[in-house]
């Protein structure tokens, strides 16, 4: 779904509609579409990289965990009638 180039990152309107279809409360906020409109504006760019600290590199495994861990719960008979029909 991206074009082909050396670096593939989507399109702002593809980002745009598949956030509409999420049901990801993140991707509602001000500070997404903030970061949304600027990247629609500027391209893929880091205009200040962090540094991956073990501090921060926990903490973006806890979101992650815990949004897997929602997924999993909200989805659970769906993903045990999968796991049965193998898929």
């Amino acid at each position: 779904m991206t074009r082909n180039a050396v670096f593939k990152e989507p399109s702002p309107l593809l980002i745009r509609q598949v956030c509409h279809c999420s049901a990801d409360p993140t991707l509602r906020k001000k500070k997404f579409f903030k970061y949304l409109d600027e990247y629609e504006r500027l391209g893929l760019y880091c205009k200040r990289p962090k540094r991956l600290t073990p501090e921060r590199e926990m903490y973006y495994r806890e979101i992650r965990e815990k949004k897997l861990m929602k997924y999993i719960s909200d989805n659970w008979e769906m993903i045990e009638s999968m796991r049965k029909y193998g898929f």
